[in-house]
């Protein structure tokens, strides 16, 4: 044991050139859990002949040996070298299913990861979770498939804390939506509900139910929610992210009297989906609506008090009363009723 100490000591000092040479080429009498991290320092050394011979030695080690070694023995620097610079996949899988590698080396290597290692990093929730870069990393592979693709958005909405994801602008959620082909969104329901159905349209719920349905990756649903028909509308038009909802109300003049009016009376819907009913001029003529929104509590209260002037003698009553209401409305309703009365 001694003199494989002295050895590596002699090795590392770089006072002999020539053991330096043997070892990089792996011709000395060390085990591999020392000869290896040896050649992996001499490979990033500055003696570029004696580096490229370590290099190439390195590159010429039976895969599964190097994989032992990586399993168990390798310290960070050892993981990093062969991460980074192993082209076998079995190689670099080692080094993304070890629990202790470093969260930042994960990261480094995502961009570059094969398709079939893609999802062996997407294994690692635990790293994702320490580290949510690891993500942003993935996402830029130009190799992403699309199954890791909607992997990385379902982990951002529902496995990382909120105060961990970098929330995204609804501009950069509708960019995302359009590059998503209508084959991924497909895949995306198929897995949602367990089993294929192929030729479905994207604008049935396809055998989703309402839980399955908001499971679905972001960018997924406002593709949907674009050409959602009335069933799929009313359960995305009142989706957690407004940028689903307002896809929903995207449509137009698909939209149903009916259906305008449930979403304005509804305390379910995001508030930016009712000050969007209310700023369009063809659906604010209506008096449901306008009605409608004046009485729900999640109305903006600048809008709210805007839409009291239109509400009958008794419809103004009614606000005064609702203890729902917010105490500025209630009260300007109550004023206004005294007036018209």
């Amino acid at each position: 044991m001694s003199d494989q100490r002295d050895l590596l000591e002699q090795i590392l000092s770089g006072g002999n050139r020539q053991l330096q040479e043997l070892a990089a080429a792996g011709m000395v009498p060390l085990p591999p859990e020392q000869l290896i991290p040896v050649q992996v320092a001499l490979a990033e050394g500055n003696d570029a002949a004696i580096a490229n011979q370590a290099v190439t030695s390195l590159r010429g080690m039976e895969p599964r040996l190097v994989a032992s070694f990586l399993e168990s023995q390798a310290a960070e620097r050892e993981l990093s070298w062969f991460g980074r610079l192993s082209e076998l996949p079995e190689i670099v899988e080692v080094v993304l299913r070890r629990q202790d590698t470093p969260r930042h080396l994960l990261a480094d290597l995502a961009p570059r990861l094969w398709p079939e290692l893609q999802d062996a990093l997407l294994l690692r929730q635990d790293a994702i979770i320490e580290h949510p870069p690891i993500l942003d990393a993935l996402e830029s592979n130009p190799q992403l498939t699309s199954n890791a693709k909607r992997r990385i958005w379902e982990y951002r909405e529902h496995l990382l804390p909120r105060d961990k994801v970098a929330q995204k602008k609804p501009e950069e959620i509708l960019a995302e939506a359009d590059k998503w082909s209508e084959e991924e969104v497909k895949e995306a329901i198929d897995e949602a509900r367990g089993r294929d159905r192929e030729g479905e349209k994207i604008d049935e719920l396809g055998g989703l139910n309402e839980g399955q349905i908001r499971m679905l990756p972001l960018p997924a649903r406002v593709q949907i929610a674009r050409k959602a028909g009335m069933q799929l509308r009313r359960v995305l038009v009142r989706d957690s992210n407004s940028t689903v909802a307002m896809a929903v109300l995207g449509q137009g003049q698909k939209i149903t009297d009916q259906e305008l009016e449930l979403i304005a009376n509804s305390r379910a819907v995001h508030v930016d989906v009712l000050a969007a009913v209310a700023k369009n001029r063809e659906w604010i003529r209506k008096y449901s609506i306008v009605k409608a929104l004046a009485r729900n509590p999640r109305t903006n209260l600048s809008t709210a008090l805007r839409l009291l002037p239109r509400l009958s003698f008794n419809d103004l009553r009614a606000v005064a009363r609702d203890r729902n209401v917010p105490q500025a409305v209630r009260g300007q309703a109550l004023r206004m009723g005294q007036t018209k009365r």
